[in-house]
This record gives C-alpha cells, sequence and structure tokens, in this order.
C-alpha cells in the first residue's frame, strides 16, 4: 500500500467490507482505546459510514500505577470523537483485574453492556493482520487445535474487524496522511512476554531476513485456517441444543472418539467466550472425565468444571 494511497485504499477497503456484509444501516460501537488500530478505525468509519450511526466507547481499567495515562487517553478520545463529531461513551471498570485475559473480559463485558443499552448493534475492534498473525503463533506454540486455529473473523458474534487484512505498518501511514495523532499505553510490551517476543525480535528478524516474509506468512496462515473452517468436521456442539444453559450431554460425549472430544470441548469453550486454553488443557479435562465417578468437579483452564451422570457443565 503506497503511502499516497493509503487514504484511499484503507477506506474503500472498510467500505466493501461493509457492503459486502449488508452493514450500511447497521449501528456501530467502536471500541476506542487511543492507539493506533482504533483511531484509524474511527477515522475511516466515519468517512464510509453514516456519522449518526456511530459511536465509540473508551473504557478506563480503574486506579493502579497506570492511572495516569488512562486518565490523559479518555481524554484524548473524548477531544477525537468531539473532533470527529462521534457520540462518546466512556466506561469504568467495576473492579481491578489480576491479567491481560481478565482485562478483555471485562472490556468485552461492558461493551456488550453498552452495545445492548444504546441500540448498537455491531462492536467495531481495531484487530489488524499483526495481531492476528501473533495470535496464531502464540496458539500454535502453547498448543491448538483447529477451533483455536481461526482465532479472529471480520464479523462474528457481533463483532467487527475490518482490519485483519491490513497490517500495522499501513495504519501508522493512514493516520500519517490524515494528520491525526495516537495515544499509545506505554504498558503494552509488557503485558505479554511471549507476544512481545514475537513481534518484537522473531518477526523483524524472519523480515530481515527475507523481505514479505511476515506477510506471506500470515496469508498461510490464514489459507489453513479457511481450509480447516471448511472441512466437514460437523457440528458437534449443534447436537447438544441445551448446551448454554444445561452444558453437555455426557453420554453424547462418551460416544466420541477421544479427537471428537477434545474438539466438543474446544466448541463448548469457545462459546462460553473462553479463549485462553491449549490442546494440554482440553487434554487435562479428558483425564478428568475419564474416571469413573459420576459426580466430579474441578477446575481447568480458567473454569469450574461440574459433572454429574447427564451433565458436563462449566459454572458461570
Amino acid at each position: 500500500m503506497k503511502l499516497s494511497k493509503a487514504k484511499q485504499d484503507l477506506d474503500h477497503h472498510v467500505w466493501k467490507l461493509i457492503k459486502l456484509h449488508s452493514l450500511q444501516d447497521k449501528k456501530i460501537l467502536v471500541a476506542l482505546s487511543g492507539g493506533t488500530d482504533s483511531v484509524a478505525l474511527l477515522r475511516s468509519l466515519t468517512k464510509v459510514h453514516k456519522k449518526s450511526l456511530l459511536g465509540a466507547c473508551y473504557f478506563h481499567h480503574g486506579e493502579d500505577s497506570n492511572q495516569e495515562y488512562r486518565k490523559e487517553a479518555q481524554e484524548f478520545c473524548e477531544k477525537l470523537c468531539k473532533k470527529l463529531e462521534i457520540d462518546f461513551y466512556p466506561l469504568r471498570a467495576s473492579q481491578m483485574a489480576k491479567s491481560e485475559a481478565e482485562y478483555r473480559e471485562l472490556r468485552y463485558e461492558a461493551l456488550d453492556r453498552l452495545k445492548k443499552e444504546e441500540g448498537f448493534e455491531l462492536v467495531a475492534t481495531g484487530h489488524h493482520r499483526d495481531d492476528l498473525l501473533e495470535t496464531r503463533l502464540i496458539r500454535l506454540i502453547r498448543g491448538t487445535g483447529a477451533q483455536g486455529f481461526a482465532a479472529m473473523h471480520i464479523l462474528r458474534d457481533g463483532l467487527f474487524r475490518p482490519f485483519l487484512e491490513i497490517s500495522k505498518r499501513e495504519l501508522k501511514k493512514y493516520l500519517r496522511e490524515e494528520r491525526l495523532r495516537s495515544f499509545e499505553d506505554p504498558t503494552n510490551k509488557g503485558l505479554d512476554p511471549l507476544r512481545n517476543w514475537l513481534r518484537e525480535e522473531w518477526l523483524k528478524s524472519l523480515e530481515r531476513r527475507s523481505r514479505g516474509s511476515t506477510a506471506a506468512l500470515a496469508r498461510s496462515l490464514e489459507t489453513i485456517a479457511q481450509e480447516i473452517e471448511n472441512r466437514p468436521w460437523g457440528d458437534l456442539l449443534g447436537q447438544n441444543e441445551a448446551y448454554k444453559t444445561q452444558g453437555l450431554r455426557r453420554s453424547f460425549y462418551l460416544t466420541l472418539s477421544p479427537f471428537e472430544q477434545k474438539r466438543l470441548l474446544a466448541q463448548y469453550l469457545f462459546s462460553l467466550g473462553k479463549r485462553d486454553f491449549s490442546q494440554s488443557h482440553l487434554e487435562e479435562i479428558q483425564k478428568r472425565l475419564d474416571k469413573s465417578q459420576k459426580v466430579i468437579t474441578f477446575k481447568v483452564a480458567g473454569c469450574q468444571w461440574e459433572v454429574n451422570a447427564e451433565q458436563i457443565k462449566v459454572q458461570s
């Protein structure tokens, strides 16, 4: 993407996705942090979507050592929304989180509540190609199956991610051409050591050794993910119609092969919004479920499991 065409190309890309998915009349809430990705997203949407159908939300994670940045970031986001003539919704965490995963869960829960309260139909996030590549590599390193490999979709479960084919570098170019600045979180580099090593060392080293290799790797993994997703695995979760309230039927689970059992467990966890689990977690759950006891309780993958003669269920 050439610098002189950055604005035109990015805006056209977002417009095409809105048209492709028939979102022209949808009310969209932008998750706005003040960083490059979300600022570029908000700006592009104001150019290709009706402003009356847009809103932006900044989620304040609470008072801790990073509270000064959060205060300034919220003020930055509010000023940006005023400049772009977009309704601004500040939210604040009701409790402090202990991990990046907990912060993410609190943030998405708050966004979902606001979406329903204010009549929005979608939440838009600035996740881009580099985020998706890093997430897939992390899951491969930690152990994942087909369900986890897809990682993110452009449109699914009320989330709109139009930048999954766009690199961070392209988003920075876009903001330069728009003459907009961003407000980056200084603690981002300390949140996930493995992700930061991949981003700052491994992927940069790979790109220096073979120019264009990171983009090629991202395309290859996306192709593999699409092939996996389109294979006729069968919707195992769909055969447990009441899974959202009653969990999985233990009798059905016991009829499956070990591979199918893991796939069913992964589908179930994903349906509950759980993402931070690996193949080893699934195998540990399988081991617990292999026991002959009729009633079992245990905690694996950050979830409290309750099992009886008829059901396998995660307690909410």
